[in-house]
């Protein structure tokens, strides 16, 4: 492929990159994406020669001053879209920027043009990049990378090989070289593929060393939360229902001290309540203070409305990736201890829960160090509890409830002495006497908790957890409503549960003379559907990825660079352990997946294990072959015969253009050697060159012959002496 046609391809590969980040990362509008997305694939054909479709573009071709007044037109819709459409200068100015790539594809006329589209390529890269943190970024800047590589090196070859710095633009096809040997040659092809290698070495080095600030006037986050519910100071009954068909990922919990999955069920607290209306649920301890911060991102969280110490538990460390969410509240196991992260402030409030000052507006991540109540022995026995005012008021609280929730309730616990024997009876009753169902109809009801309990006997897991407060509560028993996220979905590559939308939960909360708040469930437990084993493999190799991703690069602030730089002053030994670390921990689910394919293997049958190891050996049995006898070297020689066909084909067709202007036109059914013969006698300067054109496309296109390189340059010699000819007298019809 000739240098001109190989750096018209590469300009809008990278144009075509740059505009597939913004596409991915922002919210575009139909009609520019439809708009573009056009105008990159016509610019592409017409970098790849397509005949027909140069012709047809050439008669609807605008003038300059045409596209010189759509660009002030771009310009003053720019305005009105930052003043009234979009509102925002990144989205008003990348709107803008995609008309200007439009008008630049159309206008690749010099070379200051081509300079101009590597400019529009930038921006949107970097748009791109101030929109997203997502992994799917990785393989785009990685395109966008290597067709930069591309061009540029191609850019400055052309510069050299034409010192006019003149490109022939897109309409007049495929521009001819002044040398034949300004193709693209497999020595070039990875000279460029290594450079790009390089650069991208080169830019992770960077990266990992030198700090940084983790602010800046591009930076942006992932836009605005994502809706959740249940999680506000207000709790309908079937509020959280509608949003457990939501599959979208809220939050990766790490637990960084457990290997495996010890418990499939994995409570993660939001928020607690206390009042109950009869249909609806609201808290009254919602006032907050701030916790105190020792030592420096590390938060201590205080249980003030514990009326007895806690027992103490086994720690639970979490590392939690939380996604921007439109709640401020920071979810944790019960029950939180220490919090750490980069947090300006973290407040409390006298339930437990965990806020942040306000909503975020892009993914955090913290660690949380939490202890779970245990029940001490001194709570399997009656004893008579005692409780203020105030503890009574918040969590003895009654609605107008019937006299059958009463008597429901003294008939479920009428045998049991002990507050957590009471508890007991009432989870095991709701649990196995209700059924668990989300296609319940969202029409209100006056009395909610009776239609549950007496009436349709099927309900969310916020209409199992207020019954049974409810019943508690009538039977003296302090409880109250907890909503958060009941993790079950265990990544078992990245040690990690992954928490979505539809894992929104409800349970209980109740309060023992001696051992504190404990968490109970009545929901029964529902199993999720599962599918392909193998897919779903491979989905949580793909996950955990991206929170490796995260962990990284999203998320690696100027610290971790500095610890990177005293471990270069320090000594290799140490950059080179936590190099090796990371890109281990990087690349770790993959040799997972393929140590479990492993082992699977070689716990079937003798025959498949025969087999596995003969594909093995034909594996390295063909990658032997192929070194020795090296049969890519046939296609290679294969590939420059190809070539050299090409570039004789494309200069026998300019000289058909060339001659077609004074008139003579080849008939279709006229040979290349007849049509020379009719040159000769209609124009005879031109006769001698048009002739040797003709007999070196013959042997090269029919006769299967290898041209060499003297001939393509003799070639290339008759079509620039064929230009400088004068046209013929008079032409004979």
């Amino acid at each position: 492929m000739p240098f001109n046609q190989a750096l018209r391809l590469s300009s809008v590969l990278l144009a075509a990159a740059a505009f597939i980040g913004l596409a991915l990362g922002t919210n575009l509008p139909e009609w520019l994406l439809l708009l573009t997305g056009v105008s990159l694939i016509v610019t592409l054909l017409r970098a790849l020669d397509v005949d027909r479709l140069r012709h047809v573009l050439a008669r609807i071709r605008l003038s300059t001053t045409a596209w010189n007044v759509l660009t002030v037109m771009a310009f003053a819709g720019f305005w009105v879209d930052l003043a009234w459409i979009s509102a925002d200068l990144l989205a008003a100015g990348v709107h803008f920027l995609m008309i200007l790539m439009v008008v630049k594809l159309f206008n690749l006329e010099q070379r200051r043009d081509y300079l101009h589209l590597y400019a529009i390529s930038l921006m949107a890269i970097l748009g791109s990049a101030a929109s997203t943190t997502d992994l799917w970024y990785l393989p785009v800047f990685l395109a966008y990378l290597l067709m930069g590589v591309w061009t540029l090196l191609l850019y400055q070859l052309t510069k050299e090989a034409d010192p006019g710095h003149n490109m022939p633009s897109l309409s007049e096809g495929v521009a001819i070289t002044p040398k034949g040997r300004q193709q693209v040659t497999s020595e070039l092809f990875w000279l460029a593929n290594g450079l790009a290698v390089g650069a991208l070495c080169l830019t992770v080095l960077i990266f990992f060393t030198i700090p940084r600030v983790s602010a800046g006037f591009g930076q942006k986050g992932s836009g605005e939360g994502l809706r959740t519910s249940g999680f506000s100071e207000t709790v309908d009954l079937g509020m959280i229902g509608p949003i457990k068909r939501d599959p979208g990922i809220v939050m990766r919990v790490e637990l960084p001290d457990r290997t495996g999955l010890q418990s499939d069920r994995f409570y993660l607290r939001g928020m607690a309540y206390d009042r109950y209306d009869g249909k609806s649920w609201t808290t009254r301890l919602s006032h907050r203070r701030a916790l105190a911060e020792s030592p420096a991102g590390t938060f201590t969280v205080r249980h003030v409305s514990s009326r007895s110490p806690r027992p103490l538990g086994q720690l639970i460390r979490q590392t939690i990736l939380l996604e921007a969410l439109d709640t401020a509240v920071l979810f944790a196991a019960p029950y939180p201890e220490s919090v750490s992260g980069q947090f300006l402030a973290i407040q409390s409030d006298p339930t437990g829960a965990i806020y942040l000052p306000f909503p975020t507006s892009s993914r955090i991540e913290y660690t949380v160090h939490s202890r779970p109540a245990t029940v001490v022995p001194a709570d399997l026995q009656f004893q008579p509890a005692l409780y203020t005012e105030v503890f009574s008021q918040h969590f003895l609280q009654l609605p107008e409830s019937s006299e059958r929730v009463e008597a429901l309730a003294r008939e479920i616990t009428g045998s049991k002495t002990s507050a957590y024997e009471k508890a007991q009876a009432i989870e095991a009753y709701l649990s196995r006497n209700y059924r668990y169902s989300l296609d319940i109809s969202p029409g209100k009801q006056t009395r909610p908790l009776e239609a549950f309990l007496f009436e349709r006997k099927t309900g969310y897991c916020e209409h199992y957890a207020t019954a049974m407060v409810v019943l508690l509560r009538n039977v003296g028993v302090p409880a109250r409503l907890v909503t958060g996220f009941l993790a079950t979905e265990w990544n078992e590559y990245g040690n990690y549960y992954l928490v979505r939308q539809r894992d929104a939960h409800a349970w209980v909360e109740v309060h023992l003379p001696n051992s504190g708040w404990v968490t109970m469930d009545p929901t029964p437990a529902v199993s999720e559907p599962v599918g392909d084993s193998q897919w779903f493999a491979a989905s949580r190799v793909i996950d955990t990825l991206r929170l490796r991703w995260n962990r990284f690069f999203v998320q690696y602030n100027a610290a971790d660079q500095l610890a990177v730089v005293r471990g270069l002053k320090e000594g290799t030994t140490v950059v080179r352990d936590r190099a090796w670390s990371s890109v281990s921990s990087v690349f770790a689910p993959v040799g997972d997946l393929a140590g479990q394919l492993l082992s699977r293997v070689a716990e079937g049958n003798v025959r498949l294990m025969v087999g596995f190891l003969s594909f093995v050996v034909l594996g390295l049995g063909l990658a032997i072959w192929l070194v020795q006898r090296k049969p890519w070297s046939r296609w290679m020689s294969s590939n420059t015969r190809h070539g050299h066909d090409a570039v004789i084909s494309q200069i026998y067709r300019n000289v058909l253009k060339q001659i077609a202007h004074y008139g003579i036109v080849k008939a279709e059914h006229t040979t290349p050697r007849e049509f020379s013969l009719v040159v000769r006698n209609q124009w005879a300067a031109a006769a001698e060159s048009v002739s040797m054109i003709t007999e070196l496309y013959c042997r090269g296109r029919f006769g299967k012959a290898i041209l060499t390189q003297q001939e393509i340059d003799l070639a290339y010699h008759s079509l620039r002496q064929l230009a400088l000819l004068d046209p013929p007298s008079k032409i004979v019809r």
